[in-house]
């Protein structure tokens, strides 16, 4: 991680902290408290208060250093404001300055770009930023069971594929380079990478869908249980399980 690479994010924080305590998210607050009981429980005033219960202080993906209770409420939510989120304009960009410690962990897995069309790992963070909201836009209105992460899967995917297809488009040994280094991250080739999701595409309704997640995310994204722990509020244990009942079932 670069000082470069969070400049986006500090201007994101800034923009936030000049909307979050307004009458505007004062509004879009009550308007999700009448169409979410678990959200009027917090006794938040605005999207400000909400958006720090969400995150907290952690400065890990999605306060990885919480108990798994706190973030199991954390993660219902983030699901909660997703499935209202067309109440008001200002939710989705509540849903945006939460999901901004998680967007630190996808420049990670992804190099903060390197081997893409980006010049700079600030221009791929601000392009980060760009498909997190494009995501929660496409997606506000759904009840999603594990909404944070089927967004920072969507916005990982979507990024990857940018960087593996400006590869494609321009391969030189840097670019190599970069595409085997991003398999290594991935723990598996590239080719086995797009096999699998093939497969988990081509077979996902003889799947439970909580296991192809859980597969999709561990095996083809790259994140770690302990990743998808923090972010879904639920076991290591639990996770792996799915998995492995998912990828018995694929080969069955």
């Amino acid at each position: 991680m670069t000082t470069d690479s969070l400049r986006p994010l500090d201007r994101l924080a800034r923009d936030w902290e000049s909307q979050r305590r307004n009458q505007a998210s004062r509004d879009a607050m009550a308007a999700l408290a009448r169409a979410e009981p678990d959200l009027a429980n917090i006794g938040a005033q605005d999207l400000g208060d909400l958006v720090d219960t969400l995150v907290g202080s952690a400065l890990d993906a999605w306060g990885a250093g919480r108990g798994p209770d706190e973030r199991a409420h954390a993660a219902t939510l983030f699901r909660a404001m997703l499935r209202s989120g067309r109440v008001h304009p200002l939710v989705s960009r509540a849903l945006v300055q939460a999901l901004a410690p998680g967007l630190v962990g996808v420049g990670r897995r992804l190099g903060w770009g390197q081997g893409g069309e980006w010049d700079s790992p600030a221009s791929f963070t601000v392009d980060a930023i760009a498909t997190a909201w494009e995501v929660v836009e496409e997606w506000s209105g759904q009840d999603r069971a594990y909404a944070v992460l089927d967004v920072l899967s969507a916005l990982r995917c979507r990024l990857r594929r940018r960087i593996v297809r400006h590869r494609s488009l321009h391969r030189s040994e840097r670019l190599a380079a970069s595409d085997e280094l991003l398999s290594e991250r991935a723990g598996v080739s590239g080719s086995d990478v797009e096999e699998l999701a093939r497969a988990i595409e081509r077979e996902r309704r003889h799947l439970v869908d909580e296991d192809a997640i859980v597969l999709y995310a561990h095996r083809v994204l790259g994140y770690s249980l302990s990743e998808l722990s923090a972010w879904s509020g639920h076991s290591r244990r639990l996770l792996a399980t799915r998995r492995d009942r998912a990828a018995a079932a694929l080969i069955a």
